[in-house]
């Protein structure tokens, strides 16, 4: 009988060793997780203001990739270390200005229509978009019976929101080889964030071949090749490249510029063994702001 209760005793406390043990772990855990989280707000907005510092004094009547912003800008400071990659919204065309007020943009239509070309996608799927962010139907080309959800019927906030499109599948977002060459995805070449002109000293050659039909491949890879040994100043320094002329210069100029105005930050945070996540999108006009941030 003693025995029994020795053994008893001996498996209780044992029991209670083992809870107290696994409390302990999930306690240690909650509270390195807290500290890690109080760190992570409290350095969230001095990046944010340093951002904006940095974009101030930076050269707002040219921007450019050879400039210091547009590198990886990585640094360490006690047991946390940040990456900041910062990308141009102006590099990008913008789908929400195909649509202006309750009607079709026309001119910009004939800018995405040249880019889905060239990026090998069918232009239902561009009508959808339109019918995605128009008022109302205005496009007479699109289908908005989703099953599950209407259509917007407003602007893109951000660009997944692409994904709630019909017809916009992972290959026609994030890419695909078409004919054993890769045609990159939508996510590529389009912003929500953009002012709506295409930065020249930024842009990526399938942007800058949707801005005009002869601009081809190998005017657009002379532009890059030429804005690398000089960033052009004024949309008109384009003369100087092989293959462009004042007609086309006279065309694109409504929808270019040769510096941005929005900057969109994506911030690698690592503290300890916690890896996080911190976006930061800017607005720089005579001074630069912060539009929004978020933690993931």
């Amino acid at each position: 009988m003693i025995l029994i209760v020795v053994f008893l005793l001996i498996s209780a406390f044992g029991s209670v060793v083992l809870n107290f043990s696994e409390d302990k772990f999930v306690f240690d855990n909650y509270v390195a997780n807290d500290i890690q989280t109080e760190k992570l707000i409290l350095i969230s907005s001095p990046i944010s203001q340093a951002l904006e510092q940095f974009l101030d004094h930076d050269d707002k009547t040219v921007d450019h990739l050879g400039e210091f912003w547009a590198q990886p800008i990585p640094f360490t400071f006690e047991d946390i270390s940040i990456s900041v990659e910062i990308a141009d919204q102006e590099r990008y065309l913008n789908p929400n200005f195909l649509i202006n007020g309750r009607s079709i943009n026309q001119k910009y239509l004939q800018i995405f229509e040249r880019l889905c070309e060239n990026l090998g996608i069918n232009d239902q799927i561009l009508f959808n978009i339109i019918d995605w962010i128009d008022p109302d139907k205005v496009s007479n080309g699109g289908e908005e019976d989703y099953q599950d959800y209407p259509a917007k019927n407003a602007k893109l906030d951000t660009l997944e929101e692409l994904y709630l499109i019909k017809g916009v599948s992972k290959e026609i977002y994030n890419g695909t080889v078409i004919n054993g060459v890769f045609r990159p995805g939508l996510k590529a070449v389009l912003s929500p964030y953009s002012n709506g002109k295409v930065n020249i000293n930024t842009a990526s050659k399938w942007v800058l071949m949707a801005l005009d039909r002869d601009i081809d491949e190998t005017v657009a890879n002379s532009i890059i090749v030429y804005r690398q040994k000089r960033p052009f100043k004024r949309v008109d320094d384009l003369i100087n490249v092989d293959g462009m002329n004042s007609d086309i210069i006279y065309r694109i100029k409504p929808f270019t510029t040769v510096k941005s105005e929005h900057f969109l930050a994506n911030i690698n945070i690592k503290i300890g063994d916690r890896e996080y996540k911190f976006i930061v999108l800017l607005e720089r006009k005579n001074k630069t702001k912060t539009v929004w941030e978020k933690i993931y």
